[in-house]
Formats: structure tokens, sequence, C-alpha cells
């Protein structure tokens, strides 16, 4: 972990801190609309992988749908579900951000 503490050199009351995990890009991926996975890198040592999962097309007051996004091992895996019993949704294009922290 890198970052920097300042300390208050009289009492030594912390004034600033700021440690700590910051993220790191990997990669990102392009859904279609369609269920898909895709092989991703595995982070380094003692570091968690995380995802970000942003829209491309209007929403439309929620009848566009994100995918469900799961990491598993090196393979990042995303799905659309819905109740299909109403009219007018559709899976959404989207972009997921991958990285680590």
């Amino acid at each position: 972990m890198a970052g920097l503490i300042l300390r208050n050199p009289a009492n030594g009351q912390e004034i600033l801190n700021m440690t700590g995990n910051y993220s790191q890009d990997l990669g990102s991926v392009v859904t279609g609309g369609v269920n898909g996975a895709t092989a991703i890198a595995a982070p380094p040592a003692g570091k968690t992988l995380f995802y970000v999962v942003l829209p491309l097309v209007d929403l439309q007051r929620e009848k566009g749908k994100r995918p469900g996004v799961t990491i598993s091992g090196n393979t990042l895996s995303w799905t659309y579900s819905y109740n299909t019993n109403g009219w007018g949704y559709f899976s959404a294009n989207c972009r997921i951000f991958y990285g680590y922290y």
C-alpha cells in the first residue's frame, strides 16, 4: 500500500491520511445486449477484482435491463434476466468495466 500520512508534530494527531486501496482498470467488454463471457487477467496477489456496468442506451424508465455479472476465477460472465410476462422489456447494450483494487 502506498500513500501519505501527515501528523501534527506536537501531539501526533493524524491531519491527513491518503493511504488506501486504489483501483486499477484492466479492461472492458461490450455486451451487445446478449448473454456472454470473457476471460480476464488475474489480479495481483492480495487484490480483489471488481466490475462496473454502464448502459450504452437509454433505459427508458427501467424498461431496458442491465445484465447480472459474475466473476469466477478468471472468467467474467453476464446474463440478462427479467420478467417476460410484460411487454417492452429489452436487454440493454452495456459496457462492463473490470479491474482490481
